[in-house]
C-alpha cells in the first residue's frame, strides 16, 4: 500500500520501499466517533499513526480521566507494540478517525530510518509516562472537590424535560443534534426555563457524557476557583450560569484556552460574541405542557395518582397564569404549596397561591388589570382617576387591547384627563390606510405613528410605572406578553383587531388583539408581582342582544363571545373586580365623558371594600 501525506510524512517513499522489501505491511484503519480503538489491558501488536481526526487517551475510575488528546501525525499503541506489555489506558475516537499502522518490526525500521520519528517516539513515551502518573495523583486530589461539588448541587435543577408541545419537540430535536457536536454553546431563556436541565441533557447525549459536568456562576466570578473546577472537568462539560453578567473577554478566553472541555453558557439574552445557540420558550408559550408538568410535581410532592392529583379547574387556571418570574421553577413551588394546603388531597383552584412572597412590614403592591372592550375601555380612565384621588397607589399595570392603550398612556405619564382628551378625538378615518392584504383592511403603521406622537418613542422598561401589554400570537394562539421594547408597537399589537387591522410583526411574532387570550389580564398583574389585583372588566355583553349592524361590529362581537369564558376563569385571580355600568349601547370614543363617569362611579362605590382589602395585608 502506498502512503502519502503532504505535511512532513513520517513514512517517506524510501521507507515505504524498505517496508515492502521486508514484507512489512502498512494497514489503513477507519474509526467512527466514540468508537473504542484500544482497550486498557490488551496488547497492541501495531503502532497507529493518525492521518486525520482526533483520539482520546483515558483511564476509567469513577469517571473517565483524560490523559491526552492526539491529532494528525501523532501516534498511539507504541509502548505496548515495542515492549509487549499490556496497554495502560483506553483509546477512543473523538470524531471520524483514519490511521495507518505497522507492526513492531515496522516500528523498529521506522525508528532506525527516521531520526525525527525515533526522537519523537522517545520524547512522547517519556512525556506520556510522566503525564499519566501526574494525572492519576492529581485526579485523586481533585476527586474530593468533585464529590463536594456534587453533594451541594441540587439535583432538582436537573429535572426532566416534560412536555409534548411542538415547542418541546423542537427543543428535544435541537438537543439531539447539538449534542453530537463539541463546540461552545449558548442556551438562552427566561429565568426558570430549565436551562441547566437542557445543558445536562446535551452533556448526557454527547461523547463527553462519561466526563464531569460542573457549574460555574458568573454572578460570583472567582477565577482561581473557576480554574480549579475547569481542571476537574477536563474533557467534560462546564456550564457558566448567568453568562450575560460576565465580561465577554473572560468567556472567550475560557473557550480558547481549554479546547478539550466544552463550555455551555446559560443566559437570558444573546451574548456579545457569536455562539451557536438554543432558545428555550417560556412556559406561557407552551401552555399545553403545563398540566403534565404540574402533575409531575404533584407526584413529587406526594400524590399517588397523577390524573386525580389536580382538578380541572385548577389546571385551567394554571394555564392562564404567565409565570413571568421563574417559569417552571415557579410552577413547581406553586404545586408544592398547593399540595400542602390541600392536605395531601386533590388540589383545587382555591389551593393555588399565586404571586410573590411579600416581606413583613412591606406595603402591599397594587396592580391594575385593564381589560379589552374597544371604546368602552375609556371607563378605565375613570377608575384610575378615582384611585388617584383616594390615594390608592398604582404600582403596576397590565393591559389588554383597549386596556393596553389606556394603561400604556397613563404609565407613560399622561393624566387620565389628558388620555381622555386624546382618545375622544380618535376616529376610524384617521387610520384608514388600506392594507391590501388578505388578513386585514387597515394598515398598522398609522396607529403606531399616532401613539408615538402622543407619548413619544419610548420603551416599556423606561416607563414611570411598570407596564405589560398582552397580544395574541396569530400562528400559535398563545399569549405574547410585552414588558420591554417599543410601547407604541406593543399597544398596536395588543389592539390589532383580527381581520380589521393588519397583524403586527414584533419581537419575532405575528401579533393580534390580546382579547382572544387574556381579555382581563388579572393573571398577568399577579405574575408581575401584585399582591392585590384590581381588575376592570369592560367587555361587552351585547352579543346576547340581536344581530350585529356592520362588519366592525360583527368582528368585535365575535371577540366578545370568545372572551366571555376566559374572563370568568381569569377573574378568580383578582382581589377586586370592577364592572362599570356601560349599558348595552354601542360605545364610541366620542363618548369619553360617559365612560369615565361610569368607571369613576363603580370605583367610588367599591372604595370601602378596596381599602379593607389593602388594610388587611
Amino acid at each position: 500500500m502506498t502512503y502519502q501525506h503532504a505535511n512532513d510524512p513520517l513514512i517517506t517513499s524510501d521507507i515505504q520501499t524498505k517496508l515492502v522489501q521486508a514484507q512489512l505491511t502498512v494497514e489503513t484503519h477507519h474509526f467512527e466517533a466514540e468508537q473504542l480503538i484500544l482497550t486498557k489491558g490488551e496488547i497492541s501488536e501495531r503502532i497507529h499513526i493518525i492521518l486525520n481526526g482526533q483520539v482520546r487517551v483515558f483511564i476509567e475510575q469513577e469517571r473517565k480521566i483524560q490523559l491526552a488528546l492526539l491529532g494528525e501525525n501523532q501516534f498511539f499503541g507504541e509502548m505496548s507494540c515495542l515492549t509487549g506489555d499490556p496497554i495502560s489506558a483506553h483509546v477512543e475516537a473523538v470524531d471520524s478517525v483514519t490511521t495507518i499502522s505497522v507492526c513492531r518490526n515496522g516500528m523498529m525500521l521506522l525508528m532506525d530510518q527516521n531520526t525525527a520519528f525515533r526522537m519523537q517516539i522517545i520524547e512522547n513515551m517519556v512525556k506520556r509516562i510522566q503525564n499519566s502518573n501526574e494525572r492519576v495523583v492529581e485526579e485523586h486530589q481533585k476527586n474530593i472537590l468533585l464529590v463536594k461539588h456534587q453533594e451541594t448541587s441540587d439535583q432538582e435543577r436537573y429535572g426532566e424535560l416534560i412536555g409534548t408541545s411542538p415547542e418541546m419537540q423542537r427543543l428535544l430535536q435541537e438537543i439531539s443534534e447539538i449534542a453530537r457536536k463539541s463546540d461552545a454553546l449558548a442556551i438562552i431563556g427566561e429565568p426558570g426555563t430549565e436551562k441547566i436541565s437542557v445543558a445536562r441533557k446535551i452533556h448526557e447525549h454527547s461523547s463527553q457524557a462519561s466526563y464531569p459536568f460542573l457549574i460555574l456562576d458568573a454572578e460570583n466570578i472567582d477565577l482561581n476557583s473557576w480554574y480549579s473546577k475547569i481542571k476537574v472537568a477536563h474533557g467534560g462539560t462546564i456550564i457558566v450560569e448567568h453568562a450575560d453578567l460576565a465580561p465577554s473577554h473572560v468567556l472567550t478566553a475560557l473557550v480558547n484556552q481549554y479546547l478539550e472541555t466544552r463550555f455551555i453558557f446559560t443566559t437570558i439574552k444573546p451574548l456579545a460574541f457569536h455562539l451557536p445557540s438554543i432558545v428555550i420558550p417560556p412556559l406561557r408559550e407552551r401552555t399545553e405542557d403545563i398540566p403534565l408538568i404540574a402533575q409531575h410535581y404533584a407526584l413529587k410532592a406526594g400524590a399517588v395518582d397523577a390524573e386525580n392529583a389536580i382538578s380541572q379547574d385548577a389546571l385551567r387556571l394554571l394555564t392562564l397564569f404567565p409565570f413571568l418570574t421563574k417559569n417552571v421553577e415557579e410552577l413547581r413551588d406553586l404545586i408544592k404549596g398547593a399540595y400542602i394546603l390541600s392536605e395531601g388531597r386533590t388540589i383545587y383552584a382555591k389551593h393555588l397561591r399565586f404571586g410573590k412572597n411579600r416581606k413583613p412590614g412591606e406595603r402591599p403592591q397594587i396592580g391594575l388589570a385593564l381589560g379589552s372592550g374597544s371604546a368602552r375601555g375609556l371607563a378605565h380612565l375613570g377608575v384610575i382617576q378615582v384611585l388617584e384621588d383616594e390615594g390608592i397607589p398604582i404600582d403596576m399595570i397590565a393591559g389588554t387591547s383597549a386596556g393596553s392603550l389606556v394603561g400604556g398612556g397613563y404609565a407613560a405619564g399622561l393624566t387620565p384627563k389628558e388620555c381622555a382628551e386624546i382618545l375622544s378625538k380618535i376616529r376610524w378615518r384617521d387610520f384608514l390606510r388600506p392594507a391590501f392584504t388578505k388578513s386585514a383592511i387597515v394598515h398598522n403603521l398609522q396607529i403606531i405613528h399616532y401613539i408615538e406622537k402622543q407619548v413619544g418613542a419610548v420603551n416599556i422598561e423606561d416607563l414611570k410605572i411598570p407596564f405589560a401589554a398582552v397580544a395574541s400570537d396569530l400562528l400559535t394562539g398563545d399569549a405574547h406578553i410585552m414588558k420591554t421594547g417599543s410601547l407604541a408597537r406593543a399597544i398596536t399589537a395588543s389592539t390589532a383587531i383580527p381581520s380589521l387591522i393588519r397583524p403586527v410583526e414584533y419581537q419575532g411574532k405575528t401579533l393580534v388583539d390580546g382579547a382572544i387570550v387574556h381579555p382581563v389580564p388579572a393573571a398577568l398583574a399577579k405574575s408581575m408581582g401584585a399582591d392585590i389585583v384590581i381588575a376592570v372588566n369592560v367587555c361587552s355583553e351585547k352579543f346576547t342582544k340581536g344581530a350585529t349592524k356592520n362588519f366592525i361590529d360583527s368582528v368585535l362581537n365575535t371577540i366578545d363571545i370568545m372572551s366571555t369564558k376566559l374572563v370568568k376563569e381569569e377573574l378568580q385571580l383578582a382581589d377586586v373586580i370592577l364592572r362599570p355600568d356601560l349599558g348595552l349601547n354601542q360605545i364610541h370614543f366620542k363618548d369619553a365623558d360617559f365612560c369615565m363617569t361610569s368607571g369613576a362611579t363603580i370605583t367610588r362605590d367599591s372604595m370601602e371594600r378596596i381599602r379593607k382589602i389593602v388594610s388587611s395585608y
